[in-house]
């Protein structure tokens, strides 16, 4: 009976590894995928991360950035709604700066303080809502495990400006990047040179049209998007669109599909607009500036 019993057990560790140590993450995002003439690697992203059985996702805040608060916030609830899930969605800061207590940022500091080093935030839009949590309570920078954050560009030009001129996370609350990268215990950044190592194209259209997770959905809001960024972004992969926000994801399900580098970084505002990031001072961070393509694409459709 004993050894029946632990035989059982181990058999329980080898098929489910994922119920041993699930990752605590809250997704910090503001999406408008299906909105005309907006982005949908948020929505995607979130997709990704509610099919990841690895994941413990606490909760969704939304922020403002692809669209205004009320439209990401409804986006939000959206998809949940579609992905039959009942994830809690808490709504945040409505322009830069605003770090007067919002259900995200009260959400973001109760968590965090409850689960001290246990929880990972993926930041996919401007960083207000986690600046707002960590002013509100000296405690809750180091107690956030990790934030990895799709923002900033260190040489990456898209449609021929200046690297950060079109960044529309960090760019969009300078000064929210820079205190929360400043705050907390580690910071990861998935930079704009890192997201045009990928490109979406009518091929992986195809396959997430068979994908195993709301496929339906995900392609009639996908499809406008990849036709309009078929118009203006042509690569050696093709003719689509970047999915930025998915490799933040992907990052923290396997950090091995890319090859990590710790640099120093000093985030500037631009004089125009956006941001500039200068290398070799500043402070320390991970930057993922390399990566596997299969290893990508082979887990983004297994999990949409």
């Amino acid at each position: 009976m004993i050894r029946k019993l632990q035989s059982l057990t181990l058999l329980i560790l080898l098929i489910s590894p994922a119920l041993q140590a699930r990752e605590k993450v809250i997704i910090d995002t503001d999406p408008a995928i299906g909105y005309p003439l907006r982005d949908v690697d948020d929505g995607l992203a979130m997709a990704i991360g509610l099919n990841s059985p690895e994941l413990e996702i606490v909760g969704i805040t939304t922020i403002y950035g692809n669209h205004t608060q009320d439209k990401t916030y409804k986006k939000a609830q959206e998809l949940l709604k579609e992905a039959k899930s009942e994830k809690a969605v808490f709504r945040g800061a409505e322009k830069a700066g605003d770090y007067s207590e919002t259900a995200a940022s009260k959400f973001i500091r109760e968590s965090v303080l409850a689960n001290p080093g246990e929880i990972t935030i993926i930041a996919i839009g401007p960083l207000t809502n986690l600046a707002g949590a960590i002013k509100s309570d000296p405690k809750v920078g180091p107690s956030i495990k990790q934030v990895i954050s799709m923002g900033g560009a260190l040489e990456a030009r898209l449609l021929g400006l200046p690297p950060g001129a079109f960044d529309l996370n960090w760019g969009a609350d300078p000064d929210s990047t820079r205190l929360v990268i400043a705050s907390v215990p580690k910071f990861v950044m998935i930079s704009t040179d890192l997201c045009m190592e990928v490109v979406f194209t009518r091929e992986k259209f195809q396959q997430l049209q068979s994908a195993p997770f709301l496929a339906p959905y995900l392609s009639k809001q996908v499809k406008p998007w990849l036709h309009f960024n078929e118009l203006f972004f042509h690569t050696d992969q093709g003719r689509g669109f970047f999915p930025w926000d998915t490799l933040a994801v992907i990052y923290l399900l396997d950090p091995t599909v890319f090859t990590v580098n710790p640099i120093q970084i000093k985030v500037k505002n631009r004089k125009t607009v956006g941001i500039k990031i200068e290398t070799g001072k500043g402070t320390s961070i991970n930057a993922p500036l390399e990566m596997d393509r299969g290893k990508f694409w082979k887990i983004f459709f297994q999990r949409v």
